[in-house]
């Protein structure tokens, strides 16, 4: 018997310890929720006004109708000795019953509508700010992770006003049900307000503790539906099948799915013991509050509203706990959503600076945080409308680390920018990107219209007409393929959304019609031809190197041939530019370049 004592009290114990816990982390995180609470429906007020009135105030009727169905009840019962005495409280009740019922099924489908329009303004928000970021923005991690946070947070935001309202509809009917049992037994309406309290707590804490979990098990997820997109793809899928690899994907998919799965399970047994702890203490409670009822003289029609009362108490302060629980969770998920949609610096508007007749770099260095050594140091070139220079060098010698200080988007160490004359680090970031038309090796394979995805390489507000699309498509040695085509400019391209699908080759020479169509003073090029075959890189070397006048061109490049035409290659080593020169002249003395272009 001592040792049983022992485990019920160590069991009780725990049980205290778990109820203490969720206590302080419901209280911990009201703060922090108010605000979010307050935020949510200034939103809400701002962008579905209507919407959140008629939410507002049928709320309200919802939330003093079990209140007014004790009374009701009591009063039918009191008078039911005819038809005539009984008939106003019958049909009062009836009225009540009905309106709840109706004005409930109502309320919801208004609260869905409401949450799906709010959504959308949220998402247009987003999506504003996302397009107002700078690319220092873009490319850091912990913005990129905020950005991802907001994205699947957008439904959750989208319900928080309806939950705030639904909180304090809840609240209403505790009071209202608490004064309406009081009339009829004081204390037993002191037990009551006591009994429904772990109620409120543990669905809190339950719907707290599965937004935490789910940060975890949406990791889980979400490799998992990428690595099935990978299988299910056509052209992923089709190299993987040509592989034979795809059960290697499929053994990673269970994997990522079980762990997942064990974190949820490992969860609901927690909330499991939870509310078997809370589910004890309240189901005690309750039953004394219901023992004071019967025995509190009140009278048959005392008992049954009472009764009523706690029976409508239970299923309100249920949904309260629900409501408390998304605002409680929600709360990190607005912080996130509003560092994103408030850091955003609009760019100031600019336009596409067409003629550049100088630029240069002198002594430039950069260190990148927590590196040990400068990625770029003291690097200094300078080139002129009409020529045409390379840079070349081993991967990480520091090729694109000096095309990024060139465009502004890393910060320097030492050294300076001049666009002609001026430093380029006087003008704003978005008048500085104005004088450049940049394409990387990963450029976007944007599955639109040829027309969309050909201008995406001007800023908005830039007419395009269909002669400079024609055009640009020209230089990038694209233009016969896209005649041949039935709907031509407007033909869609990517398989994804029933396009026409393309090689790694076209889709290359879209990316270079972008730059072409923005028409910038400055081009570089990072590897601009690396997957077209050997006779479209020629024409396509051949159109850079002719219409070079016009403009500065830089190409990032590593194969030899191409940088025949060159007017100058600087050779980057070790983060150090330790040749400069004419190909002739490189290929025919000892150094850096000869060793990385002997085989070729």
């Amino acid at each position: 018997m001592t040792l049983v004592k022992e485990l019920e009290s160590v069991e009780s114990s725990k049980l205290r310890g778990r109820a203490a816990r969720a206590i302080l982390d419901v209280l911990a995180g009201l703060p922090e929720a108010a605000q979010s609470a307050r935020w949510g429906l200034s939103e809400a007020a701002r962008r579905t006004p209507v919407a959140l009135a008629l939410a507002v105030l049928s709320a309200l009727v919802l939330a003093l109708t079990p209140a007014a169905q004790v009374q009701a009840v009591a009063w039918l019962i009191r008078d039911a000795e005819t038809f005539s005495t009984a008939a106003v409280p019958l049909v009062l009740l009836i009225l009540l019953v009905g309106t709840g019922q109706v004005l409930a099924t109502v309320d919801m489908f208004t609260r869905q509508r409401a949450g799906i329009r709010l959504q959308r303004t949220l998402q247009d928000s987003l999506v504003h700010s996302l397009a107002r970021m700078s690319p220092e923005d873009m490319a850091d991690s912990s913005v990129s992770a905020d950005v991802q946070v907001g994205r699947d947070s957008l439904q959750d935001l989208g319900r928080l006003p309806w939950s705030v309202i639904s909180s304090l509809a809840s609240l209403v009917t505790f009071v209202a049900l608490f004064v309406s049992v009081w009339f009829i037994a004081p204390r037993a309406a002191i037990v009551i307000v006591l009994s429904l309290l772990p109620s409120v707590v543990l669905f809190s804490w339950a719907q707290t503790r599965q937004t935490k979990a789910f940060g975890a098990v949406g990791g889980h997820l979400r490799r998992t539906t990428y690595l099935i997109e990978q299988l299910a793809q056509q052209r992923s899928g089709t190299e993987i099948a040509t592989f034979g690899s795809g059960g290697r994907l499929a053994r990673q998919i269970t994997q990522s799915q079980r762990r997942a799965d064990q974190l949820l399970d490992r969860l609901l047994a927690q909330l499991i013991h939870g509310f078997l702890g809370g589910g004890v203490v309240g189901a005690a409670l309750l039953g004394i509050a219901l023992s004071m009822i019967v025995f509190s003289g009140a009278g048959g029609a005392g008992i049954a509203a009472g009764v009523l009362g706690v029976l409508a108490g239970i299923e309100a302060t249920r949904g309260a706990g629900f409501a408390i629980g998304e605002v409680l969770s929600a709360t990190p998920r607005v912080k996130i959503f509003r560092r994103v949609t408030s850091s955003a610096d609009r760019p100031v508007d600019a336009a596409i600076v067409g003629r550049v007749e100088s630029l240069e770099a002198r002594n430039v260095s950069v260190r990148y945080p927590g590196a040990k050594a400068p990625s770029l140091e003291s690097a200094t070139i300078a080139v002129r409308r009409g020529e045409a220079i390379a840079l070349v060098g081993a991967n990480g010698a520091g090729k694109t680390t000096l095309v990024r200080a060139l465009l502004g988007i890393v910060a320097t160490a030492g050294g300076e920018v001049l666009l002609d004359g001026r430093l380029a680090s006087d003008l704003a970031l978005s008048a500085r990107l104005a004088h450049f038309g940049l394409m990387t090796q990963e450029f976007g394979r944007y599955e639109l219209s040829i027309r969309d995805a050909v201008t995406l390489g001007t800023p908005d507000g830039v007419e395009v007409t269909e002669e400079d699309i024609w055009r640009a498509l020209a230089v990038a040695r694209m233009d016969k393929f896209v005649r041949n085509l039935d709907e031509g400019l407007d033909t869609q391209i990517g398989e994804q959304f029933g396009g026409i699908g393309l090689s790694g080759g076209q889709w290359q020479r879209i990316a270079l019609a972008r730059i072409a169509v923005r028409g910038a003073g400055v081009w570089i090029l990072d590897e601009p031809t690396s997957a077209v075959d050997a006779e479209a890189e020629r024409d396509i070397f051949q159109e850079l190197l002719q219409s070079r006048r016009d403009r500065i061109t830089i190409v990032v490049s590593h194969r030899a041939w191409t940088l025949r035409g060159m007017d100058r290659i600087y050779v980057i080593d070790n983060a150090r530019i330790v040749q400069c020169g004419t190909y002739e002249d490189l290929v025919t003395r000892e150094g850096r370049f000869r060793e990385l272009f002997s085989d070729q």
